[in-house]
């Protein structure tokens, strides 16, 4: 473990999701995406919601990562932005001009 709030308790491990995977974005570096070999994880179970840390360990690689909504874990990619979206945003995510994400049966 490298720093902040850790998330001890492993049977919230199903919910940890990783908000920024390999990279970092800080004041120190004017907010711009910076590569890293540390990758930031939430947990958010519960009232462990604000846990965040970041680290380099192995088990980051098995865990999805964060829908931008950050209250759950992605399950599917936009299929024009590949942006990574939980089931929920993924059936309210749209690109206007390009149609509907293709699970849509119109």
């Amino acid at each position: 473990m490298s720093g902040g709030n850790h998330c001890g308790n492993n049977r919230h491990r199903p919910f940890w999701v990783v908000t920024m995977r390999n990279h970092n974005a800080s004041a120190f570096n004017g907010y711009r995406r910076t590569p890293s070999d540390y990758s930031e994880v939430r947990c958010t179970f519960g009232m462990c919601r604000h846990a965040v840390w970041r680290t380099k360990a192995g088990y980051v690689d098995e865990l999805p990562d964060a829908c931008r909504c950050r209250d759950a874990a992605a399950t599917k990619r936009c299929r024009i932005c590949r942006a990574a979206l939980c089931v929920s945003c993924f059936t309210d995510h749209h690109h206007e001009g390009y149609g509907t994400p293709a699970t849509d049966t119109r």
